[in-house]
Parts: structure tokens; sequence; C-alpha cells
């Protein structure tokens, strides 16, 4: 199918970069993003289309060992890059010396936890980057672990859109995701319910959508009207209790069709996906730049240098390392080939 899933992704991918330039560097010539750039949006873009893809990957799967093996192959080379790329910056820039940073507890306990997406129990290192305003290595791996937790859930919800129907399983997943969401930002009463809020199963809103779109083409169909309609009630209200129920059919709606109508087909996943790449490496080292001191120097040769840096090692690290371990029926491969 044509589409154009590589190049949103992409988009919704930047869009993270320019709001967490912002959020790490807090320098006001960049205050004009948060104006443009929705993380918020962005974030849940991915899992909606996650869910269109993932779902397919399962249903063209011959079982379910090769569809974990397909997800393992995808997710994982370039996760463990990320955290090697993190902790070579924090050996780098540690205020410890050399053998001190290596034997710190801290330092065995981020190895062993972001290697195991718990990356929220130890996010920094030993006295890296303790003059930035934010300490964390890498803010963006919290949704890796979500992610892991929908792609088990495939499985379930296969077997449930046949028992039951794809439709009535979506809606019935998509208000138990509202309801959690409900419940740790205005019920709850135990700290960091907001954060709780976003985390499994308060996204599986929508990767079940994506998961819909995919499966059933009767609502794959109405996908436009869809999207124009709850499009409008965003731009009609901005009232908390009712974005609550029309987020997550909006934002999937919306990047799915995006990625679907194919207005023009923009093949740039021929050059590979970096989508990923940009996600997980941008935050290190847009850190590693405020600590080098150039954002202050020039806070627009400040965002040039992370975005060369982070395409280029994206570039790289898909190329030398997770185009090589994909199986040769994925479509990257074949794009590469062709």
């Amino acid at each position: 199918m044509n589409n154009n899933f590589d190049a949103v992704r992409i988009v919704l991918a930047l869009i993270v970069v320019f709001a967490h330039i912002l959020a790490l560097t807090q320098l006001n010539d960049f205050n004009i993003f948060e104006l443009i750039f929705n993380s918020n949006f962005a974030v849940k873009g991915f899992f909606a289309i996650s869910g269109f893809l993932v779902m397919k990957s399962y249903l063209n799967s011959k079982n379910i060992f090769e569809y974990g093996e397909k997800r393992f192959r995808r997710i994982y080379p370039a996760y463990f890059i990320a955290i090697i790329l993190c902790l070579c910056i924090g050996l780098i820039v540690t205020k410890l010396n050399t053998i001190d940073f290596i034997k710190s507890n801290d330092t065995l306990k981020y190895l062993f936890f972001n290697l195991i997406f718990l990356n929220f129990i130890q996010p920094t290192l030993p006295s890296v980057f303790t003059d930035n305003p934010i300490q964390a290595l890498d803010g963006s791996l919290w949704t890796i672990k979500i992610e892991l937790m929908l792609y088990f859930c495939i499985p379930l919800l296969v077997f449930f859109f046949n028992r039951f129907g794809s439709l009535k399983t979506s809606i019935f997943v998509y208000f138990l995701s509202i309801f959690w969401t409900y419940y740790f930002i205005n019920i709850y009463s135990g700290v960091k319910g907001e954060e709780i809020a976003r985390q499994f199963p308060g996204q599986i809103a929508y990767f079940t959508i994506g998961s819909l779109y995919f499966e059933n083409k009767k609502i794959f169909n109405k996908l436009k009207l869809i999207s124009l309609i709850s499009l409008l009630t965003i731009f009609i209200t901005n009232n908390s209790f009712i974005r609550l129920f029309v987020d997550p059919v909006a934002y999937s709606s919306i990047v799915i069709f995006l990625a679907t109508s194919n207005y023009k087909n923009i093949k740039i996943g021929k050059y590979g996906d970096i989508s990923y790449g940009i996600y997980l490496y941008h935050f290190p080292i847009i850190q590693l730049i405020i600590f080098s001191g150039l954002f202050k120097l020039n806070a627009w040769i400040g965002l040039f240098s992370v975005f060369l840096l982070t395409i280029t090692i994206s570039l790289l690290s898909w190329h030398i390392v997770e185009k090589k371990l994909l199986k040769r029926s994925s479509h990257y491969v074949a794009f590469a080939k062709g």
C-alpha cells in the first residue's frame, strides 16, 4: 500500500525535538516553539501509527514468535545504542574521574535499569549535566516501555476483535483508557498522578484506534469524515473533560489520515527509517550541546548543531546497525534494494 507513514513519523519526531529544545534549554529565543510544536500530540500520534502498523505486522506474521522477533529486531538495537551513547556522553562530561564514574552505583543502576526499559528508576548519571536546567540523560525513553506493553496487547486485541468485533472491543478499551486517565488526574490524591495517568494503559486508546483503522475497513473508509469532525471539535472547545474523550479519536484519526491519504506519496522511506533514531538520540544530544555552552554562544547555532548531529547519528545507526538486523521481508530492506 502506498503511504506516507515514514514522512509523518519523521515530522512527529521533529516536533518532539523542537519541544525538547525549548524544555531543556529554557531559552526565551525558543518560546515560539511552545505555540507551534505540541509534543503531546506527537507522542500520541506515534502510538496511533504504531497501533496501525503493529496490527499489520502481527496479522502478517506466521506465528506469535515471528511477531515477537520482528518487534525485538526493530526496537532493541537502536534503543541499546541510545543507552550506550548516553553512557559514553556521561563518561566524557562527568565531574568524576573515570574509575569513580565506572564504579559508581548510579552508573551501574543506570545501565541495568535503562537496558530493561525501566529508565525512570535511574534517569541520571553521577555528576553529569549537573549545571544543565534538567539532568536526565534521555527523557524520551519513558514511552518505550509503554510501546512494549502495547505490543503484548496485540494478540489479546486480535482475540477480542474476532470474538466480540473490532468496533465493540475498541470502544471498551477506549473508555477503559479514558477512565484510567481521568481517575489519576482528577480523583487520585497520591503523588505523581499526572505522570501515572500518561502511563499504560492511559495511552492504549490511541494504539487501539490505530489498530481498528487497519483491521476494520468500513471504519477506515470513514477516516476522512471522522478526522474532520474530531478536528472541528478540538477547535470548538478546549474543555479538559471533553478533550479527554475527543483527543484519542482526533489525534489517531488525523495522523492515520495524513499517513494514508496519498495526495502525494513521499518516498522518504527509501533513505531508511530514521524517525525512531531521531526520537531516541535527540535528547542526550541537546543535553550535550547545552553542556558545551553553544546555546549560550548562539541559540540558533545550537539548534542547528542539534539537528545536524541527531540526523547524522540516526542515519549511521540505521545503515550500520538497525537495517542489518531486520528480517529480509521488512519493507525498509525492500526500499534499500529498489
